[in-house]
C-alpha cells in the first residue's frame, strides 16, 4: 500500500483558488473540479462540448459523461510535487477561470 503524504495547508489553499480553471494537457482541455487531500489527488473533468457516450456493463450505450482524470499531487517517496502536478499547475496558472 502506498503511503499518502500530508499536503501542506498553503498548497491546498493555492489549489483551491484554481478550482474551475481550465487548461490543455496531452492535447485535451480539462477543468479542475475537485481536490481530495486524503487521497492526495486532484480531479479533472474533460471539457468536451459533447462528451462521448458511456457504455453500461453489457456494452450498450447508456449515457453521455465527461471523462475524469486524477492526478497525484505529491510523490509518495520524495514528498515533492509530481511532474504531472507541476505541469498541471503551470498550465492552470496561465489560464482564466471558467
Amino acid at each position: 500500500m502506498t503511503h499518502i503524504r500530508t499536503i501542506d495547508a498553503a498548497l491546498l489553499q493555492r489549489l483551491r483558488t484554481l478550482l474551475g480553471h481550465r487548461c490543455e494537457l496531452d492535447g485535451q482541455v480539462w477543468r479542475l473540479i475537485d481536490i481530495v487531500p486524503g487521497e492526495g489527488l486532484v480531479v479533472l473533468e474533460s471539457d468536451l462540448a459533447r462528451p462521448p457516450i458511456q457504455m453500461d456493463q453489457y456494452g450498450r450505450a447508456s449515457h453521455r459523461a465527461n471523462a475524469i482524470r486524477q492526478i497525484r499531487i505529491l510523490d509518495p517517496v520524495e514528498g515533492a510535487l509530481t511532474l504531472e502536478m507541476q505541469d498541471l499547475l503551470d498550465c492552470l496558472k496561465s489560464t482564466l477561470r471558467a
